[in-house]
């Protein structure tokens, strides 16, 4: 590896923008359309449909989250690049296989097999907070995790036009063609880079302990805040059309909360660059402190609208108070946590982020069963228990700015 030019830090943090932007949309593809896909296998009774798709859904980023901090050691030893080839790899062999399936069955150990290639966004953010200058920092996250919110707004669209036109295991083929082509950008694009630290330090850094990311201070306190934010921002996707279909006099009720959700992702998205660029003077976590206390009353409030306009003003509010939440989270980590120790806490960052992930449509889709109005109270409390956990759990870091 080699030390990068004064300005070659831009060209790896686009890199990565564009390998994230590609792959992440071709996993948008298919991702709304697994349960129709669960039928098309031959599973017909709807709880079953249901069953299946919470169990799928929910496998692929546990595996994830569980082996996130092994491969974040294994990149700090024998490169972050390496690490993020060997994902993309496997996305590639992997996700066309699920194409091919024929029993619900296949499908689920597919998904397992997914699992095993984990790693990728933490050493994404690894790689652009080591790229990038320590002032830098949060812009780089910023526009590293810009990318994965804006796929959400871009990839469904594309991947629903794709299914119905072709048939949904077309999808599968075209996520594959473009995680293809996002190895092929990361590859070409990304030129590695040194972490700086000596050869001795990446030496003694190499044979701690996986558990000793957690003697940075509050280091603890950022993967639970991680697994909070990931939990409301899943929670309230599955809220969105549950809710649209309760409310009167809507008939399109796909069209509505596909734009509603599209909406809130841009909003999310305007967020997460602002906060960024805000981070260089204010503290992140003043920054995440406020997001928080103003995003858990609105995520309250959703339950509330009578009509998918309000609903919709206010799925934009709570995007732009916490869709940063996840970008300034992660830049505290970088914040607390040296360079030369980077993909090991962010593969226990990712961890955090992968449960969240895994045991959101599970327990908001619980709560919604019984009241989806309450689901919407509960993401409020979260939104609130984040906040006192970084208040009193945390509060060394809310003087501290991303360059400090």
């Amino acid at each position: 590896m080699r030390s990068l030019l004064p300005n070659d830090w831009r060209r790896n943090v686009w890199a990565l923008t564009l390998t994230v932007f590609v792959a992440f949309v071709g996993f948008q593809f298919f991702t709304p359309f697994l349960p129709l896909y669960i039928r098309e296998l031959g599973v017909t009774d709807p709880s079953r449909i249901a069953l299946w798709a919470g169990l799928i859904a929910a496998v692929t980023p546990a595996m994830s989250g569980f082996l996130s901090p092994v491969f974040g050691r294994l990149a700090d030893r024998f490169g972050r690049k390496m690490m993020l080839i060997r994902s993309l790899i496997g996305f590639v062999v992997i996700v066309a296989l699920m194409g091919l399936v024929t029993s619900v069955w296949q499908l689920f150990l597919t998904r397992v097999l997914l699992g095993l290639f984990a790693g990728f966004t933490p050493m994404v953010l690894a790689l652009a907070t080591s790229s990038a200058p320590r002032d830098r920092v949060p812009a780089a996250i910023g526009l590293v995790q810009s990318a994965q919110l804006l796929s959400v707004a871009v990839g469904p669209a594309i991947g629903g036009y794709v299914a119905s036109h072709f048939g949904i295991r077309y999808a599968f083929f075209a996520t594959a063609g473009l995680c293809a082509l996002a190895l092929i950008a990361l590859i070409v694009l990304f030129k590695e880079v040194s972490d700086g630290a000596p050869a001795a330090t990446r030496a003694a850094t190499q044979r701690l302990p996986l558990r000793r990311v957690f003697e940075y201070p509050h280091f603890g306190v950022l993967v639970g805040l991680l697994l909070m934010a990931q939990f409301l921002d899943r929670g309230l996707a599955l809220l969105i059309p549950l809710q649209v279909a309760h409310l009167p006099g809507v008939q399109a009720i796909a069209a509505v909360s596909g734009t509603i959700i599209s909406i809130g992702a841009v909003a999310a998205t305007t967020s997460a660059n602002v906060a960024a660029r805000l981070s260089r003077d204010v503290p992140s976590a003043r920054l995440l402190l406020i997001g928080l206390l103003i995003g858990g009353p609105l995520c309250a409030a959703m339950a509330l609208p009578r009509g998918w306009v309000a609903l919709l003003v206010l799925r934009t509010l709570v995007a732009l108070c916490l869709g940063a939440a996840i970008t300034l989270t992660y830049t505290l980590g970088a914040v607390v946590v040296p360079a030369e120790q980077r993909g090991a806490a962010f593969g226990w960052l990712g961890m955090g982020l992968q449960v969240g992930t895994a045991a959101s449509p599970l327990v908001t889709g619980a709560i919604a069963a019984v009241s989806i109005p309450g689901a919407f109270v509960f993401d409020g409390v979260l939104a609130w228990a984040a906040a006192a956990l970084l208040a009193f759990g945390a509060r060394g870091l809310r003087s501290r700015a991303a360059h400090s």
